[in-house]
């Protein structure tokens, strides 16, 4: 049987035995759980294209409003009309991301079905990841749960270390069916972010 068309992002496993920091936020589109996020040089943390060497901090995994305090919006998603430019200093308007910023965090995501699906021979390849709606359309995320629409592309494997993500295993999961998650489309691959800040070896800073 078909594996389960589920989209929900970057699914940290063992999560909440992980570490996770609140950082403010700024401008760059609606940001949803499951999302990539990185540095930006006026000292916030930003949504990010999750395409190539892009450098990231790690995943948004929840929100937080004012001052590091209580609910960042009603919505189950950070709306960027909610969120205030930085400026400078310690602001009213602020709103902060939860984000699991270990650079060892091994996450869930699922393969989409671009290209040719996945084998076990991928399997320490790394790629890219792209947006994608349940129903086939591109959309940032799903406003009613909150969760980022964001799949593995399984027609961006580059062989090098310049994909966004490495693919370690296939998921030991099962679907709703009965029956186990296999390789081919909407696969649940686990996989680790290849160029993350907090590694051994650090990443250029983002001063400007």
């Amino acid at each position: 049987m078909a594996n389960d068309d589920n989209p929900r992002g970057l699914i940290p496993l063992d999560y909440p035995m992980s570490s996770v920091h609140a950082y403010r936020i700024t401008t760059g589109g609606d940001v949803f759980i499951g999302q990539a996020v990185d540095a930006v040089a006026a000292g916030y943390i930003s949504a990010i294209t999750m395409t190539g060497l892009q450098p990231t901090i790690g995943v948004v995994v929840g929100f937080l409003g004012p001052f590091g305090a209580g609910l960042a919006t009603n919505d189950p998603f950070l709306d960027v009309s909610d969120i205030t430019p930085p400026t400078g200093g310690l602001s009213s308007g602020d709103r902060y991301a939860l984000v699991l910023d270990d650079p060892q965090q091994q996450y869930l995501i699922q393969e989409d079905t671009g290209g040719t699906a996945l084998t076990l021979a991928e399997v320490w390849s790394n790629f890219d990841l792209v947006f994608r709606g349940p129903t086939g359309t591109v959309t940032n995320g799903n406003t009613d749960t909150g969760w980022a629409n964001l799949e593995l592309d399984a027609s961006a494997i580059v062989q090098t270390s310049a994909g966004f993500a490495q693919v370690i295993r296939l998921h030991e999961s099962v679907n709703s069916d009965g029956t186990r998650n296999a390789v081919g489309d909407f696969a649940k691959w686990v996989v680790r972010l290849s160029q993350h800040r907090l590694a051994t070896t650090p990443l250029p800073n983002i001063a400007v």
